[in-house]
């Protein structure tokens, strides 16, 4: 039995695609312990498209963050209807703080004082205990060993329709090679790789692979500038592939044999879908928010300094380090992605 007897649960992680895929993982690890409990998600509108499908999810309490006052005074008025035994808020914002003193619940449970920010603390009234910095999906999983939550499955079980099914069968009809998908920018460009480094690598999986380059990504104008900067600098012609929707963008990932991206969402949604992952590092701590437990024979490490193996994992960032990253080494690492996990 769970150390807190709950029948109705509310998860606040309302943001950030990477921690969404954390949250899933945690969520499908809570519907162990809490079988018949029912369980309520409260989060922003874009995440809320990767996990509406998912089984253990009881109800979901959608907000848009910019849709103005209106969106906030729907998401109060709905907060003010419910009641919950427990609140689960694995996430350090303000935003998500004043969402939390509108939560009605006889237990809020968060982080310890060292790790609350953002008014963290005021908004909870039970904490789990201090721990070093570790994975970022570790410390969803604090909160499940809080709780005594035992054996609980680390799995994400990302879910399609069988209409989403189709539409990845006839999208990817179109390719007669088998796809290497590339991710080019992140939400921080401290995160992110060179044109030059991209095009470089694109050209070698087109021509010396023989396999097809795909640009995935979000509708952004930004994107859209480097993707035609990259462009601009093959000599192949990748598809590019931006601007679709996100239950979209999951599917092509979901039908590629390898990806290669920078510390963004689609890297951790990639994992979940046990997707081969090419990680490029050198602006935030891989151990943190690299991979989890998977693919780190393909991991390209700037970060780390010699020496530095065995210190504590840290959430600062280095600036500069993304440049340290050459082709050859991204190539290298989608060569042994090939020969470990793809049979062509």
């Amino acid at each position: 039995m769970p150390k807190i007897d709950a029948n109705k649960i509310c998860l606040l992680r309302t943001s950030a695609l990477g921690d969404v895929i954390h949250a899933l993982a945690f969520v499908n690890g809570l519907r162990k312990g809490y079988p018949d409990a029912h369980l309520t998600w409260i989060l922003q509108t874009l995440p809320y498209e990767i996990v509406k499908y998912q089984k253990n999810i009881d109800r979901f309490i959608i907000y848009e963050r910019k849709g103005g006052l209106q969106s906030w005074h729907n998401l109060f008025r709905q907060l003010r209807e419910e009641y919950y035994d427990l609140v689960l808020i694995p996430q350090v914002s303000a935003k998500v703080s004043l969402i939390s003193m509108f939560v009605k619940a006889d237990i809020k449970l968060g982080f310890d004082v060292k790790r609350s920010r953002e008014f963290h603390w005021l908004v909870t009234n039970n904490r789990i205990p201090s721990r070093p910095n570790q994975h970022v999906q570790d410390q969803f999983f604090e909160f499940l060993d809080f709780l005594e939550v035992k054996d609980y499955p680390v799995e994400w079980n990302l879910t399609f329709t069988d209409d989403e099914k189709l539409w990845r069968k006839s999208f990817f009809r179109g390719f007669k090679r088998p796809v290497i998908s590339f991710v080019i920018a992140s939400s921080n460009i401290h995160k992110d790789w060179h044109p030059q480094g991209y095009a470089q690598v694109i050209d070698y999986v087109n021509n010396t692979l023989n396999m097809q380059p795909m640009i995935i990504g979000g509708p952004s104008a930004s994107e859209k500038k480097i993707a035609d900067k990259i462009c601009g600098l093959c000599k192949s012609n990748p598809a590019v592939a931006l601007g679709e929707s996100i239950r979209n963008m999951i599917l092509q990932i979901s039908g590629s044999s390898i990806l290669v991206s920078p510390d963004t969402g689609p890297l951790h949604i990639a994992v979940a879908l046990d997707v081969p992952t090419v990680g490029l590092y050198g602006y935030s701590d891989p151990r943190r928010c690299g991979p989890y437990k998977k693919y780190h024979e393909l991991l390209i490490d700037k970060y780390t300094d010699p020496g530095e193996k065995n210190a504590p994992i840290t959430r600062k960032t280095r600036p500069n380090r993304m440049n340290l990253i050459i082709p050859e080494e991204v190539i290298e690492k989608i060569e042994l992605g090939i020969e470990k996990y793809i049979n062509i």
